[in-house]
């Protein structure tokens, strides 16, 4: 990389250009035209780098103070219809950041029957996947792959921990979303889950990059020019190999923003083989058969009228009673229920909320049979209604 560039200087090819974010741009291009790593950058700032991007090896108690603040770039949490765990990851920061963040957001699902990691906006990070795949194991810690950095001939090796009780476990069902963004430590995450066959992955392919630096900073080249230089690659205990250059395949291949659905459909599927319970194994069916995402399949005028269970009972589920009513005017679809009526906000697909009533009540209509069916789920469970 260093001879074509000092090649393309000798021969000027540089002096026509008048920007240097432009030449940074170039430095990159010629240096990844020898060697194509997607973790090889070289960038220009006119003002100094952040203090956390400039320093290299173990990171400052001040750059653990700021990652600390970030909750190990999980955003929210959430316990989808079906009893199924929604954990979305945005990035993979150290172990000694992030521990107690993953270990509440485990915790807090750990009595879900199945759960979804969603990958498809993390760019990686300074962190790796054992933590993660510590909770989603039990028994004794084993290795799950290993770093070989230049430096030294030096080879890491990575272990999962036995987590005990707040373990996750080794045999419920695990969805990981990814998509053309998932990259570098992310992927790791990712490619184990699939290696080791802890989950499915669905989505897109990864953006394949495998080659680790050793620190969280940049090399300052001068000038304002900082460049990320791959100095190790990382080598998976079951594949022996990695994910450099070709990413990580989904199992079940669908774009990114249909991923959600996909495996959420998949997961009360897979659920609803071994659930024994007449009324979790219905409301798990109707999440297999509903639209879940973007455009609603059913019609306005298909979704309105009268849902119950039969035999002239009455429940009331908080907010809203059962049988209940879906009406419509001017376009609009409302639930008349005790309290008046109360205005259906669509939240993808056939999914639907209640306008001002707390998070957590949803209604989902979905066709079984030809018939229209009505799934209604809030925290006390969930409970199929027939149209009438």
């Amino acid at each position: 990389m260093a001879e074509a560039i000092r090649a393309k200087l000798k021969a000027k090819e540089y002096d026509g250009i008048t920007s240097p974010s432009q030449f940074a741009h170039a430095l990159e291009a010629d240096a990844r035209a020898v060697v194509d790593d997607g973790h090889l950058r070289v960038t220009f700032s006119p003002s100094p780098m952040p203090q956390m991007m400039m320093r290299r090896g173990r990171p400052s108690a001040e750059m653990i103070a700021q990652m600390l603040r970030q909750n190990a770039a999980i955003p929210e949490i959430k316990i989808l219809s079906g009893n199924i765990g929604y954990m979305p990851v945005n990035g993979m920061l150290p172990a000694q950041a992030a521990k107690d963040a993953i270990a509440a957001a485990f915790a807090f699902l750990h009595n879900t029957d199945a759960l979804i990691l969603d990958l498809r906006g993390n760019p990686g990070g300074s962190g790796y996947a054992e933590v993660y795949m510590s909770y989603l194991s039990e028994g004794a810690p084993y290795v799950t792959g290993s770093a070989h950095w230049r430096a030294g001939n030096r080879v890491q090796e990575f272990k999962t921990e036995d987590m005990g009780a707040a373990s996750y476990g080794s045999k419920k069902p695990v969805y990981v979303l990814t998509s053309h963004w998932t990259f570098s430590a992310a992927e790791g995450l990712a490619y184990e889950i699939q290696a080791f066959k802890r989950g499915v992955i669905v989505g897109e392919t990864t953006g394949g990059g495998a080659n680790p630096s050793t620190g969280a900073g940049a090399l300052n080249l001068g000038h304002g020019f900082w460049a990320n230089v791959p100095e190790g690659y990382v080598v998976n205990a079951v594949t022996g190999t990695n994910w450099e250059g070709v990413g990580v395949k989904p199992d079940v291949p669908v774009p990114a923003d249909q991923a959600l659905a996909k495996a959420w459909s998949l997961a009360a599927g897979r659920l609803k083989t071994t659930a024994t319970n007449p009324q979790t194994r219905a409301a798990l069916d109707a999440i297999t058969l509903a639209k879940l995402d973007n455009a609603p399949s059913l019609t306005v005028a298909e979704i309105t009228g009268k849902y119950g269970i039969g035999g002239g009972h009455i429940f009331v589920m908080g907010p809203i009673s059962i049988p209940m009513t879906v009406l419509e005017k001017g376009g609009q679809l409302y639930e008349q229920g005790l309290s008046g009526e109360t205005a259906l906000l669509r939240s993808g697909g056939d999914r639907y909320s209640l306008a001002g009533v707390p998070y957590g009540l949803s209604l989902t209509f979905f066709k079984k049979d030809e018939k229209v069916e009505l799934l209604q789920s809030n925290a006390m469970g969930s409970m199929v209604l027939e149209k009438q």
